[in-house]
């Protein structure tokens, strides 16, 4: 017997079934590689029966074959008849390559059963043969072991069977050097083994491939293997027998040989990354048919993993199948495989020597009803029309169930007017199921809120075996949020404003702040040059009616200019009028009226508060007069509403670092003042910023070395109580290229 194929990368599941149905099976390394996509030159016939997904051949003999399939954690082995009747045996099986046996393994027990007949023919003990038997292969009604030489690391290999009277005859092989190490076995039908071994000759290691005639006890013939090629595969027929060699452990050479000399041909390094004890190769006719098994479950793409026959005249390549797990022999000198193509599916398919020496035919006995090619079972797609991520809980959710676990998902969007891009993937590496969920959170790479608008979106499920095409979807949708207080470039995420000593205005979006990794690097929203122009600005939320926050700013004369937000960037500036170098400070933000719309309060220089209603449309209604003592605060801050009674707040801060909070009374008036605490002299700005942190209260965020070596931009997050309306928190230390000008 030979290992039978592995299920790609489930290696648990690969290994027990190993180690299961053979005698002596050596731990399997893991797969590492998958096959590229063929269609094969497959028969048009239908087959004619199926058999369940996942079935593997592990033997095939003149009226049937053996096969396995994983039942959850256990295996179910059945024997199917040529018809297709299958008979479910229970317990743990192996096969007699090229016969109608099936052996029952129970401990030490081998008992060989007729599946034709369902008698049992004849049993073995291990226990009871003396020494430490290892079971090597079953070969028609004997058994191979391997025995180890007392006092060494040698091993002798034995042919053990029943004699015409029945008793167990245990036989030392012959024409084995002393001390063998096993390394690899397959069986050539019921009366060949072809056995792999090291050895040292004068101290030398040397590793040799011996054929052994089982009824004889002997080896017929050798051949030497280049380098150490553990559990690499072999084959044989009645002419050659073809091996595979890694003497530099990155590409296998194929070696075939005439059973009738010594001269070994050898091929070019075959293209791959095979995972040596997965190859598989058998000889029909005039063409060495290989494999690398487990390509239909396999993680990567790997050439090998196509089914190939290689003619051994003319050196001709021919794609059989797309994968293939091991490549069984049968007794009309025809391969069986469990495998699949791109047009007839999984299932159980016959290779056949071609007539007259011409490429080997291939033919589906038995379809799984499973398709090769990647499919859908099931499918969320991203949205249609108008997304609103708020009420869609801050998440998109998509997804694929599909037929198998190999594929990479990805869910790519594009945000349409700037390119920005984000690629979505399932949140594990390897799926346990074939279930692929897509939940995007509504960020950009290093966690910055993606832009509202147009997108793009394009959902791929790729073969992560190569095998068939990429699945993919795509459609659009516009992304829509409730508008932020101050969110400058319409992510539904709150921005700060500031302008460099050069007169580079930029946005910094808090959000981002508020989730990047410590030390990321804050990414900037470059605005544009020139805004040393004005020597007051102030961002006052929405001023002309749209999503995204607007800018009003004074020039030197004292012209009042209005910025419309169309986010990342401003509409160009609207004259709203001259004579606004009576104030001194300026604050926007804040709704004080109680109409639903913003307005702008300053401060002239004689200390006298002034109400600009807003109008909606970027304009103000004639100002009203607040009230006079307020020159004695250095900064004011419309912050919106802290307190939660639904009018737009102020804070001022006096000359000895004191903050004072103003509710608003919702008439465009405010009461009388509460101390919020000392200290905040430290900062060179304060500015309301709307609910940065997403806690539906509104924050106020300061910038300044706050007591510390380096300047810092901090948050005070909105507590929603007037006695004490904020909690400070630390977003990130900034360069001293910023200027005390934050908005």
């Amino acid at each position: 017997m030979k290992h039978p194929a592995s299920a790609g990368r489930r290696l648990t599941a690969a290994v027990a079934v190993a180690l299961a149905v053979t005698a002596g099976g050596l731990t399997a390394p893991a797969l590492a590689a998958a096959p590229a996509p063929v269609t094969s030159p497959a028969a048009d016939e239908q087959p004619a029966f199926s058999v369940p997904a996942g079935t593997t051949v592990l033997s095939s003999g003149p009226s049937g074959f053996l096969t396995f399939r994983e039942e959850g954690t256990a295996l179910a082995y059945v024997w199917v008849r040529n018809d297709g009747t299958p008979t479910r045996l229970s317990g743990q099986w192996a096969g007699s390559e090229g016969t109608d046996i099936a052996v029952r393994r129970e401990g030490t027990k081998h008992t060989y059963v007729d599946m034709t007949t369902g008698k049992e023919v004849v049993s073995y003990d291990t226990a009871q043969l003396g020494g430490t038997h290892t079971v090597v292969r079953y070969q028609g009604t004997s058994l191979v072991t391997r025995k180890y030489v007392s006092g060494s690391s040698g091993q002798e290999l034995h042919v053990i069977s029943k004699d015409a009277e029945g008793r167990t005859v245990d036989r030392k092989v012959s024409g084995m050097p002393l001390f063998a190490t096993q390394k690899k076995t397959e069986s050539d039908g019921p009366d060949t083994l072809l056995y792999r071994y090291d050895h040292s000759t004068g101290g030398v290691p040397q590793q040799d491939l011996a054929v052994v005639d089982v009824p004889s006890a002997k080896v017929v013939a050798t051949y030497d293997t280049l380098g150490t090629s553990d559990l690499l595969s072999m084959g044989a027929s009645e002419t050659r027998v073809a091996w595979f060699e890694w003497s530099n452990y990155n590409n296998p050479v194929l070696a075939v040989a005439r059973r009738d000399g010594t001269e070994v041909t050898r091929t070019r390094p075959l293209s791959g990354f095979a995972s040596s004890s997965f190859l598989s190769v058998q000889i029909i006719g005039d063409w060495a048919v290989h494999t690398l098994q487990g390509g239909g479950a396999a993680t990567v793409t790997d050439p090998l993993h196509q089914v190939t026959a290689r003619s051994l005249t003319t050196g001709e390549t021919v794609p059989l199948l797309a994968h293939a797990s091991r490549l069984v022999e049968s007794p009309d000198g025809s391969l069986i495989t469990s495998g699949g193509t791109l047009d007839q599916g999984e299932g159980v398919y016959r290779i056949a020597p071609g007539e007259n020496g011409a490429h080997p035919t291939v033919s589906l006995l038995a379809t799984t009803g499973v398709a090769t090619e990647l499919t859908v079972a099931k499918e969320t797609l991203p949205p249609t029309g108008t997304f609103d991520l708020d009420r869609a809980g801050g998440k998109l959710t998509a997804g694929w169930t599909l037929n198998r676990k190999n594929a990479r998902v990805t869910l790519k969007l594009v945000h349409v007017a700037t390119g920005r891009s984000v690629t979505v993937v399932p949140p594990y590496t390897v799926p346990a199921t074939t279930d692929f969920p897509l939940v995007w959170d509504g960020l950009f790479a290093a966690k910055f809120p993606a832009y509202n608008g147009a997108y793009t979106w394009t959902m791929t499920a790729a073969p992560a075996n190569g095998i068939g095409p990429a699945v993919e979807r795509s459609g659009s949708f516009t992304l829509t949020r409730a508008a932020r207080l101050h969110d400058v470039d319409d992510n539904g995420s709150a921005d700060v404003l500031n302008r460099s000593a050069s007169g580079t205005l930029s946005s910094y979006d808090l959000g981002q702040l508020l989730r990047r990794e410590p030390g990321a690097a804050m990414d900037a929203n470059r605005i544009g040059s020139g805004w040393n122009a004005y020597d007051r600005m102030t961002a006052t939320g929405n001023l002309g009616g749209t999503p995204a926050a607007d800018l009003v700013a004074r020039d030197r004369t004292g012209v009042l200019w209005f910025y419309e937000g169309k986010g990342k960037n401003f509409a160009p500036r609207k004259r709203i009028g001259g004579g606004w170098n009576t104030y001194d400070k300026l604050t926007g933000g804040s709704d004080v009226t109680g109409d639903g719309r913003v307005d702008l309060l300053a401060a002239d220089k004689t200390g006298v508060l002034w109400l600009h209603p807003g109008k909606g449309d970027g304009t103000f209604a004639p100002r009203k007069k607040i009230g006079g003592g307020w020159g004695g605060y250095n900064l004011l801050s419309a912050t919106g509403n802290l307190a939660g009674a639904g009018a737009g707040d102020l804070v001022a801060r006096d000359r000895a670092g004191v903050l004072w909070l103003y509710l608003g009374k919702g008439d465009g008036t405010f009461a009388a003042r509460t101390r919020i605490g000392g200290g905040w002299g430290l900062f060179d700005d304060l500015v309301g910023v709307g609910d940065a942190d997403g806690d539906g209260r509104n924050d106020l965020a300061a910038f300044g070395a706050g007591g510390g070596t380096n300047p810092g931009l901090l948050l005070y997050g909105g507590t929603g109580q007037w006695a004490k309306p904020f909690s400070p928190h630390l977003l990130a230390e900034v360069g001293y290229d910023w200027l005390n000008d934050l908005y």
